[in-house]
Parts: structure tokens; sequence; C-alpha cells
């Protein structure tokens, strides 16, 4: 009778640890849907007319673009958030 009684508060323990565990994922996928979404921050490139963003990187917090034509040389500007883009002049 005593094993009938352990097997019932294991089966009762580990099915309260289940559903707190899946009611602490569910809360926490909540909050991060929920959360309101960075705001967009607007950057003028400051490019000639014609120019053309090729690809793209992002790497260590930094946004690399590759920009064509627009009667320059090819560049890379490099966009750090906070800062003035940087120019690249590539030959």
């Amino acid at each position: 009778m005593d094993k009938l009684k352990l097997i019932k508060t294991v089966v009762v323990v580990l099915t309260f640890l289940l559903v707190f565990g899946i009611l602490t994922a569910l809360g926490s996928v909540y909050k991060k849907v929920s959360a309101p979404a960075k705001e967009i921050e607007n950057v003028n490139l400051q490019q000639p007319t014609g120019s053309s963003i090729e690809d793209f990187k992002v790497e260590n917090g930094k946004l690399y673009l590759l920009v064509k034509y627009g009667g320059e040389n090819d560049r890379i500007l490099v966009i750090e958030p906070g800062k003035k883009a940087a120019e690249i002049k590539i030959n």
C-alpha cells in the first residue's frame, strides 16, 4: 500500500512540474511576442542618384553595404547604430 501511495505522489509532483514548465515557456514566448518592436532609425546614405545597394552583410553590430553605380567607383558603406556612416572606396 505504501508503494502505491509513493507512486501517486511521484506522479502528482511530476505532473505539477510538467504543467509549471509548460506555463513558464508559454509565458516567456508571450513576453517576447508582445514586446514593442524597436523603433526603426532612418538613415540618409547621402549617395548620388542612380546608386544601387548590391549586397549587404551584418557583422559585429555593424551593417556593411556594397554600393555600386551613381557615377562613382564601387564603395562600401559601414553603418553602426548611433554613428555617422563611414565610406570605403573600391577601385
